[in-house]
């Protein structure tokens, strides 16, 4: 009878699938509910970024948009890119990008300090369906 409980039990357990969820960070939550909701209006991530940037880089296969890789990863993809000046910080990278019926937008923004040395630098997106 304990063979019997114990061949059971290592049956039930080895045989059990354990579901293989990843949760999602905050980050990849935000994306979701833009993309869902889809209004055409940004929602800024101020705190993305753990530290200030002290420069700004000049080449776009350089940057590194944390809200762009996400969307990356859910099979969206660039369909434009641009950078210019921004009227609250110096500088501003705008990425466009589609998939299916849906184009959303992702802005890095680099906003300066008094001295123009040291940026805070956040990132915002918007989607809209077309």
């Amino acid at each position: 009878m304990k063979h019997v409980v114990l061949i059971i039990s290592i049956l039930f357990f080895s045989c059990h699938e354990k579901p293989n969820t990843i949760p999602q960070n905050f980050n990849e939550k935000v994306v979701d509910f833009v993309i869902e909701n889809a209004n055409n209006k940004f929602i800024e991530l101020p705190n993305l970024y753990d530290s200030l940037s002290k420069k700004i880089v000049t080449k776009e296969e350089n940057e590194k948009l944390i809200l762009v890789q996400i969307l990356k990863k859910k099979g969206f993809k660039v369909t434009n890119w641009g950078r210019g000046n921004h009227p609250l910080g110096p500088r501003i990278v705008v990425l466009n990008l589609k998939k299916d019926n849906c184009e959303c937008e992702v802005q890095k923004i680099f906003y300066a300090n008094e001295t123009d040395e040291i940026y805070a630098t956040t990132e915002r997106i918007k989607c809209k369906n077309l």
